[in-house]
């Protein structure tokens, strides 16, 4: 038997918080039967969850060829209570906005989803290439891209819960440090 539900939230201000929200048929299986465990937490980072993309040439306003930020993600994750396993699909959604030393309408950037067990171990991590297409008529763009599947194994799909799933902007060091530095 297969029981889905969708993924709680988290938010990503200043410290990674624990606001989840979930919908109430999770928690109870629709038959009576079996109680449904809820969807591992989601989170976005905070010094992972903007990215600026600079030129060479320096690091002011004036260098910025773009920045991008998460504002969210869609998601759902079903219990495969035979198997025991856990899966979860989710669709990250972000926006991005040319800066004044944009050479092309076309930008590069990557993304992650990371899964951390309950031991606090990241058990995976996958990275996503994505190439941002701004039309002639506008320098700001919204994201949304295709469904990310993750398969967990698990001994005891009690423990799914336990499980947290992490996403951001694969950054460089120095974009990173930027972030960290230069948080919004």
């Amino acid at each position: 038997m297969t029981i889905a539900c969708n993924l709680r939230r988290a938010s990503a201000l200043g410290v990674v918080l624990v606001a989840a929200v979930g919908l109430s048929a999770c928690g109870t299986d629709p038959f009576g039967e079996t109680p449904v465990p809820s969807c591992p937490r989601t989170f976005l980072p905070s010094d992972t969850a903007q990215m600026t993309e600079f030129s060479p040439k320096g690091r002011d306003l004036t260098d910025v060829v773009f920045e991008a930020g998460f504002e969210g993600y869609a998601g759902e994750c079903s219990y495969d209570l035979e198997d025991k396993q856990l899966d979860i699909l989710i669709s990250p959604q972000f926006s991005a906005q040319m800066g004044p030393a944009a050479t092309d309408r076309t930008q590069h950037l990557q993304y992650f989803v990371a899964l951390k067990n309950p031991g606090g171990e990241f058990v995976q991590k996958s990275v996503f290439d994505v190439d941002l297409a701004f039309p002639k008529d506008a320098d700001r763009v919204r994201y949304s891209d295709e469904q990310v599947a993750l398969h967990v194994p698990l001994a005891d799909v009690n423990y799914g819960p336990d499980y947290e799933i992490y996403m951001g902007f694969q950054l460089s060091r120095e974009q990173l440090e930027y972030n960290r530095r230069f948080a919004k």
